[in-house]
């Protein structure tokens, strides 16, 4: 597969990707992050949709031929799309968040090779997602092993 050809599926999902979706990826969200901390959670929460959400947005603004074409690496996408799926736990709001997820995280990596967070992210531990030069850097990177991580497929190195 190639590059415009990605984009083009993405586009056409994205037309499909309602506000009552937009809504219940703010419920599972929420439930999703009851655990963090409370002076951390509600910015990484806002930062998170506005971000997912902008770049839906500007989905739907590109033109194909806005889009580089190029190869990109279906098995990558085939275990990205496997990962994603396997966000299921039967929690209020999950189809929406995956359906969202299933658009923006491979237009990040592999149209953009941009971060899933964006930059300036604040982790626990006070350290953020930054930018130097052209390459990105995330200071949990390696430390984000489980099922449900996405950090394999992201585009940031480890700061």
């Amino acid at each position: 597969m190639r590059s415009r050809e990605l984009f083009k599926r993405l586009k056409e999902m994205a037309k499909e990707f309602s506000i009552q979706d937009l809504m219940n990826v703010r419920v599972f969200l929420e439930e999703d992050m009851k655990y963090l901390p409370e002076n951390y959670k509600e910015q990484y929460l806002k930062n998170q949709i506005m971000y997912f959400m902008n770049t839906l947005k500007e989905i739907k603004r590109k033109g194909d031929d806005d889009i580089e074409d190029y190869p990109i690496d279906e098995g990558k996408l085939r275990d990205l799309l496997e990962r994603i799926e396997g966000f299921k736990r039967g929690v209020k709001g999950e189809d929406s968040f995956i359906k969202l997820s299933k658009i923006v995280v491979p237009y990040l990596i592999f149209i953009e090779k941009k971060p899933l967070h964006p930059v300036g992210t604040r982790f626990p531990g006070g350290k953020c997602i930054v930018k130097r030069g052209d390459k990105y850097y995330c200071p949990v990177k390696n430390k984000q092993r489980n099922e449900y991580s996405l950090c394999e497929f992201c585009v940031c190195e480890e700061l």
